[in-house]
């Protein structure tokens, strides 16, 4: 199995925002030492507006993702870089390919370019764009993106934009045709257009076991015939991740962290009960982390798992200690894990 790190850069009140970035960047630096496949950075906007609904003071400080990323690739040796998700709603799409197409060629070709459309409601207040408009301006941005990134001439019209001949620079250097590309969404329609294209999926844990499954046999009927790669690698999940040798503290954990889980759903989804939460997540001892993967793995067909370690305001130790115990204890058992290709229900 391949293991990623989520970073999500969370600076609550009293946080300095510069030692923030210095402590994810330690944390990534462990996870390039100790063998993770990749770093999975978000994006967040306007997190400091007053009133945002259960959280403390700011939620997210990484509007440009990639500006972050050339940091990691300065101070890493081989850890891949993907962005979970650039938002291509609230940026020209054209932008987002040169960026991207930048990054491919600094960074040698280390770039999984994760996009969507986002869903916090201050964030569109904030660009002064409908959300009602989400869907469709995602699905023309990503059109353009896709075909911009190939680095040859192209012009685009549709509802949104109007674009005359161009040709990007610089072109593709190190991934060909064009850096990969991954779409976050459990929407059914959008994972069969991502298997039409070639793109990745990612998928979240507020999914249920069925519908990723689901998923996933749709990804593979769709991109078969077309002979794209369906290798269950490309159709990582997400999920929150504690780990302690005592089972006591992990209760606590879960306990305390309720209502940041309500919080990054946005706070306008249920929240799961505890019991229900706990199944969302990897959590206990080494030994039960072990367990649950291998459901992830053997249920599932799972063989790619973004991990988010810094989830509900846990201090740097906290997090480099989840990180070692993990990378010691858990990791091993799942160095030769064999790959799984399709999975039914």
């Amino acid at each position: 199995m391949r293991f990623s790190k989520f970073i999500a850069l969370v600076c609550p009140n009293g946080k300095d925002p510069i030692e923030k970035y210095a402590e994810s960047l330690e944390q990534i630096q462990l996870a390039d030492e100790v063998g993770f496949h990749g770093i999975w950075l978000s994006e967040n906007h306007f997190s400091s507006k007053p009133g945002l609904p259960n959280f403390q003071g700011e939620i997210g400080i990484t509007p440009k993702p990639l500006l972050f990323g050339m940091k990691i690739v300065e101070n890493t040796r081989q850890i891949r870089i993907g962005t979970a998700v650039r938002n291509i709603v609230f940026t020209h799409p054209l932008l987002v390919a040169e960026e991207a197409l930048t990054f491919d060629l600094l960074s040698k070709g280390r770039l999984d370019l994760g996009v969507g459309c986002g869903y916090r409601p201050w964030e569109f207040e904030g660009w002064k764009i409908p959300r009602e408009e989400a869907k469709d301006r995602f699905l023309e941005s990503l059109e353009i993106l896709d075909r911009a990134m190939h680095g040859k001439p192209f012009s685009f019209k549709g509802q949104f934009y109007d674009i005359p001949e161009v040709s990007l620079v610089p072109q593709p250097s190190y991934t060909q045709p064009r850096p990969s590309i991954y779409l976050a969404s459990g929407d059914m329609e959008q994972v069969k257009l991502a298997a039409s294209k070639n793109y990745g999926v990612m998928s979240f844990s507020t999914s249920s076991k069925e519908h990723l499954i689901n998923l996933y046999n749709t990804y593979c009927d769709v991109a078969t015939p077309l002979g794209f790669n369906t290798h269950r690698d490309r159709f990582p999940i997400t999920r929150q991740i504690y780990i302690h040798h005592d089972p006591a503290v992990v209760d606590e954990y879960a306990r305390r962290n309720l209502p940041h889980y309500q919080a990054a759903l946005g706070d306008f989804k249920a929240c799961p009960p505890l019991e229900e939460l706990k199944k969302l997540y990897i959590i206990g001892t080494p030994e039960e982390c072990i367990s649950q993967l291998q459901a992830l793995r053997d249920d599932m067909g799972c063989t790619h798992v973004i991990l988010w370690f810094n989830f509900g305001w846990l201090t740097h130790a906290e997090v480099m200690a989840q990180m070692h115990l993990f990378a010691t204890e858990v990791m091993p058992h799942f160095a030769s894990s064999p790959a799984l290709s399709g999975i039914n229900a």
